[in-house]
């Protein structure tokens, strides 16, 4: 293919008038040193699903490795020395979407024991965010314990028995903030 000069012509005037404006910004931002350009992220928020669930049933006494795969590295690990009962054991904090204090897990001889998750976005209800964010329906459960901060039930959901699942308000008649499961043992 034989190149002549009208077909050259056009991309070569493309390409100056491209490399021309670049070259007078640059010039533009040299002059006026103290101009400060600052872009600011958008935030673009979309409808989707609430923040992420953890599903407590399905997590009960699985291994450490197990979270490390399903939630990545644990940004803390503090083993548990003190208590013999507990030993040996470890809490672990795990970032979950959502959630940005994390999830606390107790560990005790490799499996999970003890669920704690500070919420994302205070809830309205004990039940539902109970049921919605760890899964756990406490419609068969027995309520034990019901103060100004806190709602709790003891008993079975699904197949596992829990030693207490609770949520926590931030203060009295406030939005729930924090939920807690056990298991018993």
């Amino acid at each position: 293919m034989k190149l002549t000069s009208f077909s050259i012509f056009p991309a070569l005037v493309l390409t100056a008038l491209f490399l021309g404006c670049g070259t007078k910004i640059e010039r533009e931002v040299q002059e006026n040193s103290d101009l400060v350009v600052n872009i600011a992220p958008v935030e673009v928020k979309t409808a989707g699903p609430s923040p992420s669930a953890v599903d407590v049933p399905e997590l009960v006494n699985k291994s450490a490795s197990y979270f490390d795969d399903q939630f990545g590295k644990p940004v803390k690990i503090t083993l548990i020395e003190n208590v013999p009962a507990l030993m040996p054991g470890e809490y672990r904090e795990y970032q979950i979407e959502g959630h940005p204090k994390g999830l606390s897990v107790r560990f005790h001889r490799d499996k999970a024991k003890r669920f704690n998750l500070l919420l994302g976005k205070p809830g309205e209800s004990a039940e539902k965010s109970l049921a919605k964010i760890f899964r756990i329906d406490v419609k068969e459960m027995n309520r034990v314990k019901t103060d100004p901060l806190s709602e709790s039930w003891t008993g079975r959901s699904g197949v596992v028995s829990f030693k207490t699942a609770y949520a926590k308000r931030d203060k009295p008649g406030g939005k729930f903030v924090m939920l807690h499961a056990e298991i018993a043992n």
